[in-house]
């Protein structure tokens, strides 16, 4: 049996490589997605078979490097969904901040007018961010220049066209609730702390201690915001708005790399933190770590007999 000849071998032994293709344009400017004719052999349901909330395409994103579908509609609900619930989740705190001062300290007022606190604030802002993002996001005269190897697919045109845009989303939705869950859960502690001198004189310390125990639960899931909220806020100051500054990369870079995607532990801490604020708890705790001090203090001593002549 005749063995063909293969033409592409030189004269040295080595293979040539097949001619470039020049129908196609170079590999660095190539992006998949709608208007290019080709797209990765890669079916984003084979690993993860159900991806129904926001969590799941963070994940698919953060392992394949590129979003699961290469469709603009994909990525602007994935961006409005995203930017809604966290501006409501921070919106929705803070006023639980503000709300647990009223009811500790200004008890008649919040009996009062119980019934507005509620009706009113949380609505209020969970609908004018629902519109603000729905109107911006899918009615602003502009194009989108996807990127679907990027983030949700990169930053909206609405954002990159208008800097205003930009400073009013950074300041109304997250740098205003912030400070309020800061500074009221800051000034909660304080006076409950202060208010503490005063009812020993008055001799109400079981008053303080109910006080301290409403507080309590509260200030643990403030202290988890704030743990992951507060420097994300300054890498923001840092990033946007200090000019000429050897750190302005640097924070961009960790904020749009990590603090971005650590809001979810706020997600999976907040139970925790729940529990942390129990008296059940406490009480366990108590006396996990009394058993543990007695079984370190306690010695044993080996029993000897001493026998004595008579």
């Amino acid at each position: 049996m005749s063995v063909l000849p293969n033409f592409n071998r030189t004269s040295n032994g080595t293979i040539r490589p097949p001619p470039p293709n020049k129908n196609r344009s170079n590999e660095s400017d190539f992006r998949p997605g709608k208007d290019n004719d080709t797209r990765p052999n890669m079916d984003p349901f084979d690993e993860s078979p159900e991806m129904l909330v926001e969590l799941p395409f963070r994940l698919y994103f953060l392992s394949q490097n590129r979003v699961p579908f290469f469709y603009p509609i994909f990525c602007l609900m994935w961006t409005l969904y995203d930017n809604i619930l966290t501006a409501a989740d921070l919106f929705i705190m803070a006023f639980t901040s503000i709300e647990r001062y009223l009811f500790v300290f200004h008890h008649a007022f919040y009996r009062r007018y119980k019934r507005l606190l509620y009706r009113i604030p949380i609505p209020t802002c969970i609908l004018f961010t629902t519109i603000w993002y729905t109107v911006l996001t899918f009615g602003y005269p502009c194009k989108n220049s996807f990127g679907y190897c990027n983030f949700q697919c990169g930053s909206l045109c609405y954002l990159k066209n208008v800097p205003a845009f930009t400073h009013f989303e950074n300041s109304m939705f997250f740098m205003f609730p912030l400070s309020i869950i800061v500074i009221g859960n800051i000034t909660l502690i304080i006076r409950v702390l202060v208010q503490k001198t005063h009812m020993k004189r008055q001799r109400r310390l079981g008053l303080w201690r109910r006080n301290l125990r409403m507080i309590t639960q509260l200030t643990f899931i403030a202290i988890l915001y704030m743990s992951i909220y507060v420097p994300s806020c300054i890498l923001l100051i840092f990033g946007s708005y200090v000019q000429r500054g050897r750190l302005q990369p640097w924070a961009t870079s960790v904020r749009t790399r990590y603090f971005i995607h650590l809001k979810y532990l706020i997600v999976f801490g907040c139970p925790f933190m729940v529990l942390a604020g129990q008296r059940e708890m406490h009480r366990m705790i108590k006396k996990l770590l009394c058993r543990a001090y007695q079984r370190r203090s306690t010695q044993v001593y080996p029993m000897t007999i001493m026998n004595t002549r008579c």
